[in-house]
C-alpha cells in the first residue's frame, strides 16, 4: 500500500479531546453529527476479564493471571497515556487496518477500547513472576564432572596456609559423599519477572495468544475461511500491534505470527502455587512459575526452542528450606494487584 493510499484514511485527534468522567472513560470525540461522546475505554478490556483472563477466584480462594482490571485502570490513569493513545489512533497504517476492517469484513472496531484492551494484556504479561530454583545436588555434581580441564584445586586456609590436591581426587570425594542423598530436592534461588529471564518471544507469545482469541471470540460473526482462526486483516492487526506495544522493534511478518500462534510452548498451564506459612495470611493464592537451574543457569530462555522446561519431577520435589523467604515487596506487589483492597 502505498503512503498516498494511506493518508486517505487517517483521522485528527489532539490531547485537548481527552478527559475523564465517573466511568474512566478518558476520551471524548465529535460524531459526524457534531455531538461529544464519550468513548467507552474499557469495553473491550472488561469481556476479556471476564471472558478470556485466566482466573479462578472463589469463597476458598483467589488466583489471577497478572492483575485485577479495576487496579490497571488506576495505573493506567497514573501514566497518563493521552499522546500514546493519539498516535495509535492517527498512524496511518493504524488507521488502514481499521479502515479494512469495516470495508472488507463489515466489523467496526473501537480503537480506543482496543487501546486499553492491548495495554491490560501487557501489563498481564509484564508482572508475571517466575521463582528461580537453586541447583539440585545432581546439578552440581554434573557441572563438577564437566571440568575437565582442571588438574588440581587450591584451598586457602583461615590459618594463611594453602593446601592443593589433585581435582580428579576432589570429584571423587564429593560424588561418594552424595550416594544415597536425594539428588533432586532443591530450594528456590529468587523471585524474578519472567520478561526478564525469557527472550523476546515469550511476550511475543503471550500478546499474540491472548489477543487473537480475543479478536476471534469477540468478533464471532466475522466470517474466517475453514480451519483459520483469524482473517488475514486480523492477523495483519496483531503483527502492528506487536510493534505499537513493544513486544516487537519491527512489524513482524504473517509467516511469524502464525510461528508465534501455533508453537507448543504452554508455560502458562504449569504455574503452581507457592504457599508460604506465616507469612500470608489470606486466601489468595500466588501462583509462580518455577524454572529450574538447569535451564535459567544456561542464560534467557527462548520459549520457541526450550522443550525441557517443565518436568514433573521438577515440581514434585520443590521445597522451600527453613531461612528462605522471598522479596517481600514483591509479594505485596503481587498481592495488591490480584486481591481485593
Amino acid at each position: 500500500m502505498s503512503k498516498k493510499q494511506e493518508k486517505q484514511y487517517s483521522i485528527s485527534i489532539s490531547t485537548e479531546d481527552f478527559t475523564y468522567d465517573t466511568k474512566n472513560n478518558i476520551v471524548q470525540m465529535v460524531d459526524s453529527e457534531g455531538k461529544t461522546i464519550a468513548v467507552d475505554t474499557w469495553k473491550y478490556a472488561i469481556y476479556f476479564f471476564e471472558n478470556i483472563q485466566r482466573k479462578d477466584i472463589s469463597e476458598h480462594s483467589v488466583y489471577l493471571d497478572g492483575l485485577r482490571l479495576d487496579k490497571f485502570v488506576e495505573i493506567f490513569i497514573k501514566d497518563k497515556n493521552h499522546q500514546k493513545i493519539c498516535t495509535f489512533l492517527t498512524d496511518d497504517y493504524s488507521c488502514f487496518l481499521h479502515h479494512e476492517m469495516q470495508e472488507k469484513h463489515g466489523t467496526y472496531i473501537n480503537w480506543v477500547a482496543l487501546y486499553g484492551l492491548c495495554a491490560y494484556i501487557r501489563e498481564i504479561i509484564n508482572r508475571r513472576y517466575a521463582l528461580l530454583l537453586k541447583p539440585t545436588l545432581k546439578d552440581t555434581v554434573e557441572e563438577i564432572g564437566g571440568l575437565d580441564n582442571l588438574e588440581s584445586v587450591t584451598f586457602n586456609l583461615k590459618n594463611g596456609n594453602k593446601h592443593s590436591t589433585d581435582f580428579c581426587e576432589v570429584k571423587k570425594l564429593i560424588v561418594n559423599s552424595l550416594e544415597g542423598s536425594d539428588m533432586s530436592m532443591v530450594g528456590f534461588d529468587r523471585i524474578i519477572k519472567k520478561i526478564d529471564v525469557y527472550t523476546k518471544e515469550y511476550g511475543q507469545i503471550e500478546f499474540v495468544r491472548y489477543i487473537s482469541k480475543f479478536l476471534h471470540n469477540y468478533f464471532s460473526s466475522v466470517k474466517r475461511r475453514k480451519n483459520s482462526y483469524l482473517t488475514t486483516t486480523e492477523q495483519k492487526l496483531v503483527c502492528y500491534l506487536l510493534k505499537f506495544f513493544d513486544f516487537s522493534p519491527e512489524i513482524v511478518t504473517e509467516s511469524r505470527f502464525r510461528q508465534l500462534f501455533n508453537n507448543k510452548y504452554k508455560a502458562v498451564d504449569h504455574i503452581m502455587p507457592l504457599i508460604i506459612p506465616g507469612l500470608l495470611e489470606t486466601k489468595l493464592k500466588l501462583y509462580i512459575e518455577f524454572i529450574p537451574y538447569s535451564i535459567w543457569s544456561k542464560g534467557n530462555i527462548n520459549p520457541l526452542k526450550e522443550n525441557e522446561l517443565h518436568k514433573e519431577a521438577f515440581v514434585t520435589n520443590f521445597t522451600m528450606n527453613m531461612g528462605e523467604m522471598p522479596d517481600v515487596s514483591v509479594l505485596i506487589n503481587l498481592i495488591d494487584g490480584i486481591a481485593g483492597k
